[in-house]
Order: structure tokens, then sequence, then C-alpha cells
């Protein structure tokens, strides 16, 4: 009883309230823009932005690219991604990486609560140069992608 109580106190130490108030700060962002764009955008439709950015409303009932669509699957992702936040809480107690932990904590979150709230992720960003269009995320995808490019920054660095 005494070891558990000292690994809660040491994960404690580890995940400081700085930490817990940027992936509240992330998450809400992320979870304003979906709730902005389900109010303001029906589904399909595209709103113009600028030349090369536009919002479209989807329901990504997949993964990236969406793949996977079948419903199926989604409560696999969501299992999948609460797996992987459990993961990263316990690397976070040996690697100090926090930014990086932080931004792929709170993507994490942002999917998930979509999954739990929809049974879908919310996805509306489309970047695109002329016709090529990359496929559409939300913030939550540029958090997780930021999380881990910073971590593979910090490992090559340490190499």
């Amino acid at each position: 009883m005494v070891k558990n109580v000292y690994l809660f106190d040491n994960f404690l130490k580890k995940i400081n309230l700085l930490n817990i108030f940027n992936i509240i700060i992330l998450v809400t962002i992320d979870i304003i823009s979906k709730n902005y764009i389900i109010n303001n955008i029906k589904l399909y439709n595209c709103y113009y932005v600028k030349s090369y950015l536009n919002f479209i409303y989807l329901q990504n009932y997949g993964i990236i690219l969406g793949l996977f669509k079948n419903n199926y699957f989604n409560n696999i992702f969501l299992i999948i991604n609460i797996i992987i936040l459990i993961i990263i809480f316990f690397c976070i107690r040996y690697k100090d990486n926090s930014l990086s932990y932080n931004f792929i904590i709170s993507g994490l979150l942002g999917n998930i609560i979509n999954r739990i709230n929809y049974g879908f992720v919310i996805d509306f960003i489309d970047l695109h140069i002329y016709s090529y269009h990359l496929p559409i995320f939300n913030i939550a995808d540029i958090l997780i992608f930021i999380g881990i490019f910073i971590l593979m920054i910090n490992y090559y660095i340490s190499q």
C-alpha cells in the first residue's frame, strides 16, 4: 500500500499544475473550435477562408484519411485512444518531455471527447495548394502531430 501511495505521489510531481492547465486550455480550444463548426457549418458544406484554407464539416468515424469508417471500429478506436493515453501517462514518469506530452494528451482527449459525445470525430480544416488537398483534420490532430514532432526532435537531439 505504501509503495502505491509513493508511486502516485511521484506521478503527481511529474504532472504539475502548469501541465494540467496547459492541457485544459488546449482541449478547450479544440472543443470550442469543433462546436463552432457544428453550429455554423452544415455537414459537408465548404466555407471559404483563404485561397489555401477551407472549413468543411465532416464526421470522421474512422481514423486519419477516413480509414476504417465502419461504426464497429469506432469503439475500438476509443479504446485504443484511451490505452495510448494511459501509456503516455506512464511515460511521463520516466521522461521529462512535458511539452510534447501536453500536446499529445490534449489532442487525444479532444478526439476521445468527440467519440464519446457524438460517436465520431469532427474534422473541418481543409488545407490545399491549388487542387491538391491534404486530408481534412482538426485542432486535436494538429496537437498530436506537434507533440510527436517535438518528441522526435528531442529523441534525435539526445542521440
